[in-house]
């Protein structure tokens, strides 16, 4: 919560801050680029020489495979990275150089699924299990998180730029949750020390990086 308040204190600086000469007011910027979410389609308004409204839709990145936890468990795990993005960027200086702040609206999701067979039952703690299954679901602890960046636009020809960012979104760590069914109860699913450590570690991702690269053009 602090964090959002000061990220909303920082956007509405950022509005009524009115150095800098880096572009034309009115001027309306698409680009085109990936990112650390994925693939990045971005449109921005320019309200004043520097400040710029921006959005982004992002995703396309995804995850796809079987693993083996633990030694014992077989997961297959889908994954999704993606989101939109609402950011102010603020020129301080008649360069290319801006920082960034604004909101992240995620849709990244992990989902795991295991189901026990005769042949692959799954063990947990010691107890093994011939019938039942988990289901594994994780998500950002904050769907709509703060977003700060940094980044640089490198201006050539006429209305195009090379736009590089890094930045981070604060997500507040993971909610990772395990759902036992079938013959596997879940107190035992709870309870069991593996589960909690990777709970505790997904608790504590406090924020995910961003990175971008992406060509623009102004009109």
């Amino acid at each position: 919560m602090k964090i959002f308040g000061i990220t909303a204190f920082a956007a509405l600086g950022l509005v009524v801050a009115t150095s800098g000469q880096t572009q034309e007011s009115g001027e309306v910027v698409v680009a085109l680029g990936v990112s650390s979410f994925g693939g990045n389609l971005e449109a921005g308004y320019n309200l004043a020489d520097n400040i710029r409204l921006r959005g982004a839709l992002m995703g396309g990145l995804s995850y796809s495979e079987t693993e083996n936890i633990n030694g014992d468990t077989t997961y297959d795990i889908d994954g999704q990275l993606g989101g939109v993005a609402t950011l102010v960027d603020y020129y301080p200086t008649d360069s290319g150089w801006r920082v960034s702040g604004g909101l992240f609206f995620s849709n990244t999701s992990f989902d795991g699924f295991t189901e026990a067979t005769a042949g692959d039952p799954i063990v947990i703690d010691g107890v093994t299990y011939g019938d039942g299954s988990l289901t594994t679901d994780a998500r950002f602890n904050n769907e709509i998180a703060p977003m700060l960046t940094t980044g640089y636009d490198l201006r050539f020809g006429d209305g195009w730029a090379v736009n590089t960012e890094v930045g981070a979104v604060f997500v507040d760590g993971v909610d990772l949750n395990v759902t036992a069914g079938g013959d596997i109860p879940q107190s035992e699913v709870d309870e069991d020390a593996d589960y909690q450590n990777l709970r505790e570690d997904a608790a504590d991702l406090a924020l995910y990086p961003y990175l971008g690269l992406s060509v623009s053009f102004s009109f």
